[in-house]
């Protein structure tokens, strides 16, 4: 009770400063009304507890819309130890969270991370061990860029490979697909042929009924039972001794569709042959699309094959000054007679080839122009109002329709001009 009446002073304004533990102050501490600031006297051991702290402040319900973090550290201190410690931490846990099953090493510094190598970076007096974060950040970005771009390259291989089978196999069912369209269009009307013996419409459900009277062998596996013809391809049904049987229809190509187990009689055998009869010109404008479709891929892919990955020299350069960065602030004696570049030297080139050769997402695929957005059409009636010439009054006047009577007709009379008429039109 005591805790809650000063979380309730601490959101009226009435206590201004709150201090307290992580334990403390962590989850369940709902005083974010009016924070401006929050400050970081020590670094904690997890991770988490640095988020539960900021998250007392960055929080919903607070009025502020700009609020200050500080994390307090003393260089050359014990705090450049702990803030490792954070680093090394949430590294590990940032990369088990993502779930990428292709990470088999943990040594890459994430987005969340580089704040705690920035505070031990500043907590060690050393300029340097900032640019040397830096860097660590930028070759990761480097290195999951360059991850891209061979991803893309195995994909446009694989592609390269498959698509033109893939496209052999599309034209070639397109081919044989329009065909039976074709027949089924040239015999449409006619009547279903059974045995070599053709009925009338009224007869086709008797027919197959009097078919389907006949009961095949025992089945042990899939059997295809020929009945006739229909619309100029042969039909017939597909009995499996596990699954609803299934109907064909079969001339260049076969095209099935399997019955329901509830309904397998001859009603639902000539609805299913009507199905698969309407349904060749949709499947064909399906296949004319899909084809068109791995064309266009496959040259896209045949154009981004063997291009090399741009940023290359970049990552190069960098990866050798930051190992050369790393290596003199590793070393525990400095020579001063070495004549090898100074870690401060080694950090303005770093900063000045990360100024020089910033590198951009390297996207493979295929950029899109942008669709402009049509203008409203309340802008273009509005628009078109303003350009409309107005009408020019030749003469103001007020007059009834007496009045109007005794003007001079004549041409060149103001009231006889077609802008005074268009005016004085009521009183015509």
């Amino acid at each position: 009770a005591r805790k809650q009446a000063l979380f309730k002073k601490v959101r009226s304004g009435a206590v201004r400063v709150l201090l307290g533990s992580t334990q403390k102050m962590g989850t369940g501490t709902n005083v974010q009304k009016r924070l401006v600031a929050l400050h970081h006297l020590d670094a904690p051991w997890k991770p988490a507890e640095v988020e539960q702290r900021d998250g007392r402040i960055l929080r919903q319900g607070n009025d502020n819309e700009v609020v200050e973090i500080y994390r307090y550290v003393t260089e050359g201190s014990f705090d450049a130890y702990m803030w490792q410690a954070l680093e090394t931490k949430a590294r590990f846990i940032n990369q088990v969270m993502t779930g990428d099953n292709s990470i088999r090493s943990a040594e890459d510094i994430g987005g969340q991370e580089l704040s705690y190598a920035e505070v031990k970076a500043i907590a060690s007096g050393n300029p340097a061990v900032l640019t040397l974060a830096e860097a660590d950040a930028e070759l990761q970005r480097l290195h999951l860029l360059k991850k891209n771009h061979l991803d893309e390259q195995f994909l446009a291989r694989r592609n390269v490979r498959d698509l033109p089978g893939m496209i052999e196999r599309y034209a070639d069912r397109l081919e044989r697909l329009s065909v039976d369209a074709t027949t089924i269009t040239n015999h449409d009307g006619e009547p279903i042929t059974i045995g070599g013996r053709a009925y009338a419409k009224a007869d086709h459900a008797s027919a197959i009924a009097n078919k389907l009277e006949i009961p095949p062998a025992l089945l042990k596996q899939p059997t295809k039972i020929q009945f006739g013809t229909y619309h100029g391809l042969e039909f017939g049904l597909i009995i499996d001794p596990e699954y609803p049987a299934e109907v064909y229809l079969e001339g260049e190509i076969t095209r099935k569709t399997r019955l329901s187990r509830d309904h397998q009689g001859p009603r639902a055998i000539l609805n299913a042959l009507d199905r698969l009869a309407n349904g060749y010109s949709k499947e064909c404008n399906q296949l004319r699309e899909d084809l068109t479709i791995a064309q266009s891929q496959l040259r896209d892919y045949q154009s981004r094959l063997g291009k090399p990955f741009t940023e290359e020299a970049y990552l190069t350069e960098l990866t050798m000054l930051r190992d050369r960065l790393n290596a003199a602030l590793s070393a525990t004696i400095q020579n001063s007679d070495d004549a090898g570049p100074s870690t401060y030297e080694l950090a303005n080139e770093i900063d000045f080839l990360k100024s020089s050769c910033q590198a951009e997402p390297n996207s493979e695929r295929p950029r899109y122009g942008q669709i402009a957005a049509e203008e409203p059409i309340t802008a273009r009636v509005l628009k078109r109002e303003q350009l409309r010439p107005q009408p020019r009054v030749i003469k103001e006047f007020d007059a009834t329709a007496d009045e109007f009577d005794s003007f001079d007709t004549g041409e060149s009379s103001p009231a006889c001009h077609p802008e005074v008429l268009h005016y004085a039109a009521p009183y015509v």
